[in-house]
């Protein structure tokens, strides 16, 4: 009896291991059309040890951008964003977290950002990249100045965040229904700008193959990351203002 428990147990793990391996192996790989943004005029692209990759402009507008991932989700996917931002002159930083979690890469993100030459940062952020971008700012002595939220759920309350926020959300996403993500609003400040996207859904905020349990876009993949990137470029625009000082951001 305890030789057959110990057989299902040993088969349910590899199962479960298995399950996994072709999760990382089918969710989050970018797509093949993720590598013509990967070179182009006005910026370069520098990839780290780790795996962020540093999209660096020919003319500098003083600022930066962090675009933190989704879970599972390589930076490359969000290349396309990376260089539409480099070309207006911000200097581009994707961290790549442990296991391709960003939450997980938090402090790295911290003291990398310290190695760069600019007057604030920006932050946007893709599913789990939001909340993992919002921690950031909550635990962290970051000169922030507004953060933009694509199709992110938020589980843990950061109501007291007193920093612009614009919120862009598909009402085809299946990972973020209109009632998680009415119950998401619950743990955002007040003032937080909600934009809704019609027809768009959780995976076409960036470039990669698949993602389980979303649901199928009514808008093509490029008009989608077009108009985030455009309506994230235009919130920025309105905070390019000395950094927000720490002490507005209450813990």
């Amino acid at each position: 009896m305890v030789r057959k428990l110990t057989l299902l147990f040993l088969g349910m793990l590899l199962f479960g291991m298995l399950t996994l391996l072709a999760w990382y192996q089918i969710d989050g790989i970018p797509i093949e059309e993720s590598k013509i943004f990967l070179s182009g005029n006005g910026y370069s692209l520098t990839e780290e040890d780790d795996g962020g990759l540093v999209f660096l402009p020919d003319n500098s507008n003083g600022y930066g951008i962090v675009i933190m991932h989704g879970a599972l989700i390589l930076p490359q996917s969000y290349a396309k964003s990376a260089a539409f931002f480099a070309q207006k002159g911000y200097t581009v930083y994707l961290p790549n977290g442990p296991a391709r979690m960003s939450i997980a890469v938090i402090d790295r993100t911290a003291e990398r950002l310290k190695g760069f030459s600019v007057d604030g940062w920006f932050f946007i952020g893709h599913s789990m990249g939001g909340m993992s971008n919002l921690e950031l700012i909550s635990r962290h002595d970051i000169k922030a100045q507004a953060v933009a939220l694509w199709a992110t759920a938020m589980p843990r309350n950061y109501s007291d965040l007193d920093i612009p926020i614009v919120f862009i959300w598909g009402d085809t996403d299946g990972l973020l229904p209109a009632e998680r993500f009415r119950r998401s609003k619950l743990n955002l400040p007040d003032d937080v700008e909600y934009i809704t996207l019609e027809g768009a859904n959780h995976k076409n905020f960036a470039m990669y193959s698949h993602q389980f349990f979303d649901k199928e876009a009514r808008i093509d993949w490029m008009e989608q990351i077009d108009f985030a990137n455009e309506v994230t470029a235009t919130f920025f625009a309105k905070y390019f203002l000395p950094a927000l000082p720490q002490d507005n951001i209450r813990q």
